[in-house]
């Protein structure tokens, strides 16, 4: 499938991202879990028992995905994804183990980091491919344009 003929409703890594997610909890179902996402690069993180409407409210846009998977949707899903789930925090690592572990059968303590880089890998494709920067060919054409670059270009044999 060419890069012309990809549209986030069938987009492999889309489907991917949404099969990773459906492993988190509801919100319902572990305040806590969502509390850590939530806290997650924060310098004072809040309570559990604190509003977590910030974290549901960004969540909930893997709902607005499923009902149309516009470009805008995906990349704004793709930001938050890689908001709550990127960098090194152990911590997190620890709470994503706790809620994802169950769908494997790997006895390694180290499920919510790969959990985390999967998410974070297929969200920042995603992010790329349909976010603010991808603006369709315009990058082709740039490339197409930088005369300077054939300089460098390999003799021919």
């Amino acid at each position: 499938m060419s890069t012309e003929d990809l549209h986030p409703a069938n987009d492999p890594d889309l489907a991917h991202l949404l099969d990773l997610l459906a492993m988190l909890p509801g919100p319902a179902e572990d305040r806590e879990f969502w509390a850590a996402v939530q806290n997650h690069g924060r310098d004072e993180p809040e309570p559990v028992t604190e509003n977590l409407k910030y974290v549901y409210e960004k969540m909930a846009s893997i709902w607005l995905v499923l009902q149309e998977p516009a470009p805008s949707r995906v990349s704004y899903l793709a930001r938050y994804m890689l908001h709550f789930f990127s960098g090194d925090n152990p911590d997190l690592w620890k709470v994503l183990n706790r809620v994802t572990s169950r769908f494997f059968s790997l006895d390694d303590d180290s499920t919510g980091r790969w959990w985390a880089a999967d998410v974070c890998r297929t969200s920042w494709a995603l992010y790329v491919r349909y976010g603010p920067a991808s603006g369709g060919d315009q990058w082709t054409e740039r490339w197409r344009f930088q005369r300077d670059w054939t300089e460098w270009l390999p003799e021919r044999e």
